[in-house]
């Protein structure tokens, strides 16, 4: 597949059409710069759930594939189309589908690390924040867990803002699944930056003398306001009832996302609903 073909897919892909046509082709030159291009056979794996991303993403530019995932229905998808993009976010991604191509299908395989570095040396500075724009807002839309607007702490706060809020977690978290009793953490152990959000299932929250609390999704568990306030230890024992599933994140990265997404009053009204509503969630 020549070059130029392959650069006039990906400036095609869906996630990429608000931004400028120019801007578009010259990330899809970016994109054709730093991959290679791959042909698989009908029914061969593009993509295989459970093993590790190497940090690679991969464009579907001729086909059709099908995307399986072990808990939901499969869905075919046709060229062009992204794929991988949650693995820039994590140094040890595990893929959460496989995909097949259906019939002969062609697909550019890239390093983000290298994506990202070709994009920071030959697009501007406009076009490179609304390329990052664009990848973060794909990641939010197949985010699953979008339950998480709905979170008590941010309970004040416009939709508008919410998303903001709540959208570097998509990027930003590990997931851990639980199974009954299995431990999150025990009291008295450290707890850094550390927090979590509950998104499916409940967890027990047990201290010593007291009775045991029941926590429902979605929750958050560790909060810490500001950074001056965070706890050295965790004052509970935290397990699952039940199966569980959350995502791990560091207060630290997340605060640092969200003064570069929310304007200064917007900085202002979250933190107001973080103080106001953090003795809703269980704090640290």
């Amino acid at each position: 597949m020549e070059a130029s073909a392959v650069a006039q897919k990906i400036a095609e892909l869906e996630f990429l059409s608000a931004i400028p046509a120019d801007s578009r082709g010259q990330i899809a030159e970016v994109y054709v710069d730093v991959s290679d291009v791959l042909r698989y056979e009908d029914g061969e794996a593009m993509i295989n759930c459970g093993y590790l991303s190497f940090d690679t993403g991969l464009v579907l530019l001729e086909g059709t594939a099908t995307l399986a995932w072990e808990d939901r229905d499969s869905i075919e998808i046709t060229a062009p189309v992204l794929l991988g993009e949650m693995a820039q976010f994590k140094s040890a991604d595990i893929r959460s589908a496989t995909v097949r191509a259906n019939g002969q299908t062609v697909g550019a395989q890239f390093y983000w690390h290298d994506l990202y570095a070709g994009a920071r040396d030959s697009l501007s500075t406009e076009a490179l924040q609304a390329f990052q724009e664009a990848v973060q807002q794909q990641s939010w839309e197949r985010f699953q867990y979008k339950e998480i607007l709905e979170l008590p702490l941010i309970s004040d706060l416009s939709e508008e803002v919410r998303i903001k809020v709540c959208r570097p977690l998509s990027t930003l978290s590990d997931m851990v699944q639980l199974k009954e009793i299995d431990t999150l953490f025990n009291q008295g152990s450290p707890c850094a930056s550390t927090g979590y959000l509950l998104v499916d299932g409940k967890l027990k929250l047990l201290r010593k003398a007291l009775q045991e609390v029941i926590l429902t999704a979605p929750n958050i568990v560790g909060i810490f306001p500001n950074k001056s306030e965070k706890g050295t230890e965790w004052s509970a024992t935290v397990m699952a009832s039940g199966e569980a599933t959350v995502l791990k994140f560091s207060w630290d990265d997340y605060t640092d996302q969200i003064v570069k997404v929310l304007g200064r009053d917007e900085q202002k009204d979250f933190v107001a609903s973080m103080k106001k509503n953090a003795k809703k969630h269980f704090w640290h």
